[in-house]
């Protein structure tokens, strides 16, 4: 199995294959890139202004799901269902199962680019409600949207697979998916994806019109070990084993750091984040997964995942290190629901539909809504970047980084805190659902 890494072909934008990726016995064999980084900024545990980079992870939801109605952005009322153009009902705060949204549902939903088989993907309907081409409104996620109204908005990211959460957390680790195109097959009851997934479970892979399925334990170099390499401290905070939101812990896929001193020090419960943020004691570098009820995954209830995240980045301002801290929020991928605009794609699984991304900090553009095209891997990049990292992990660094969406000139913005809110009733009648 060979990869390029995720390289991004834009319209209008020609670019040539940088890495190969080789399965030889078991083993990913990188080569590395040939496009050089850009220029590295000095390293700020030393001398500049970002001591601490916060990347949070919630779960399947588009762009147009989320913020499609917000003022300003590349957002739409409309959804197309075939060669009909509807307008989007109102997301219910709970839904009664999942959407559809691993390899297949995901490219009968884009079909092509046309973005009008969403409501054909199985949940769509549900309560005889077509809820895949729905969106939420204001007063449905108000404190998502005033993050996005005082900080920066990103409307052009692209989940970096036309896939599920497996491949697209990969990529914000890695900055590449590996060719993993669906979440790992469950074998028995086990909750993990990675290297903790029983012996015979196994990952879809797709490369040049060739695929197949292999072991999801990884020996890849990530984000993590370039900071290893630099001395700059991390930390991954996800559930643990055995509950739910374990398969989000992403590192679990990567062989040497899941059966490394560090799976212990650095890959911490979720439960202690906020405690960790209050009192200043995040690093550097840190990753935030979800709890299943705070994850905005349906049939979740949005209202707590919305809360969770507010809770989250409100213990990060009320701390000292607020004024050193950059917050990425961001979503892994579409979830089912309907968004617009066309991916760019150069191959069957590249790349998947928007999805939001707020990045919240001192240093944002206030009120700023960036139409620079994004991927998960310009996260990456912004973190390498940020402190001076040696560029261990290989993928496409051509795209533009995230950081772009900074002001170090500018007067820093103060903390905005914000109220958690009492959630809807789980069972309303009608479902929840609102007719456009």
């Amino acid at each position: 199995m060979r990869t390029s890494g995720d390289r991004l072909l834009f319209a209008r934008l020609a670019l040539v294959p940088l890495c190969a990726l080789a399965l030889v016995a078991g083993v990913l064999l990188l080569v590395p890139s040939l496009v050089s980084a850009s220029s590295r900024s000095c390293s700020p545990v030393s001398c500049g202004p970002v001591r601490h980079v916060v990347i949070i992870v919630k779960e399947n939801r588009s762009f147009d799901n989320l913020f499609g109605r917000f003022p300003g952005a590349d957002g739409t009322r409309y959804a197309w269902k075939g060669k009909r153009k509807v307008k989007m009902g109102e997301t219910p705060d709970v839904l009664s199962e999942d959407l559809g949204h691993g390899g297949l549902s995901a490219i009968q939903a884009v079909d092509n680019g046309k973005m009008d088989g969403f409501y054909k993907i199985p949940g769509a309907i549900q309560k005889g409600k077509d809820v895949a081409d729905s969106q939420f409104r204001e007063r449905d996620i108000p404190n998502y949207w005033r993050l996005a109204a005082r900080f920066g908005l990103a409307d052009h990211l692209f989940s970096n697979v036309l896939a599920p959460s497996f491949p697209n957390h990969l990529a914000l680790v890695a900055g590449q998916a590996l060719n993993v195109v669906n979440n790992p097959k469950r074998v028995g009851n086990t909750e993990a994806w990675g290297c903790d997934a029983a012996s015979t479970a196994r990952v879809q892979w797709y490369f040049k019109g060739k695929g197949g399925v292999r072991s999801p334990c990884f020996n890849v170099q990530t984000l993590a070990d370039e900071a290893n390499a630099a001395g700059v401290p991390w930390r991954y905070y996800a559930e643990t084993a055995g509950k739910f939101g374990y398969v989000w812990s992403t590192l679990d896929a990567i062989r040497h750091i899941r059966y490394s001193k560090q799976w212990k020090t650095n890959v911490v419960p979720e439960a202690h984040f906020l405690k960790d943020a209050l009192h200043g004691r995040l690093p550097p570098l840190t990753w935030l997964t979800p709890t299943w009820s705070g994850s905005d995954h349906p049939p979740q209830s949005e209202c707590a995942g919305e809360n969770w995240s507010v809770q989250a980045v409100d213990a990060i301002m009320h701390s000292k290190a607020w004024k050193n801290t950059v917050i990425i929020l961001t979503w892994d991928d579409f979830g089912g629901f309907y968004d617009h605009m066309a991916p760019p794609q150069h191959d069957l699984y590249r790349y998947g539909p928007r999805v939001p991304a707020l990045v919240i900090s001192p240093w944002s553009r206030p009120h700023f809504i960036d139409h620079s095209r994004y991927t998960f891997s310009s996260i990456v990049k912004f973190v390498e970047s940020t402190y001076d990292l040696p560029h261990l992990s290989h993928y496409y660094r051509g795209i533009g980084s995230i950081g772009d969406m900074l002001d170090f000139h500018q007067k820093p913005q103060s903390p905005l805190f914000l109220k958690t809110r009492a959630c809807p009733d789980k069972n309303p009648p009608g479902g929840g659902y609102r007719s456009p």
